[in-house]
């Protein structure tokens, strides 16, 4: 993924997070467990996105960072 895929999966897994925080019931639910998890996972990708962007700004000519925050598409 790049860095803006990492933020676009971040956004929705919070939104995903926010639905399911307002379906829990009581806090040791499915739902509510299911909201902790997609929020520690859109902080996960949160964080890909931000070092995507400090790699961008602060080594614009790094082939390393290019490659590790660009991969190439998988057939």
């Amino acid at each position: 993924m790049t860095g803006p895929e990492h933020y676009r999966e971040g956004e929705q897994r919070m939104l995903a997070s926010d639905y399911q925080w307002q379906e829990a019931q009581e806090p040791g639910d499915g739902y509510a467990i299911g909201a902790i998890h997609e929020a520690l996972t859109a902080t996960a990708h949160f964080l890909a996105a931000l070092t995507a962007a400090v790699a961008t700004s602060q080594h614009p000519d790094s082939i390393a960072w290019q490659q590790a925050i660009n991969p190439p598409e998988q057939t």
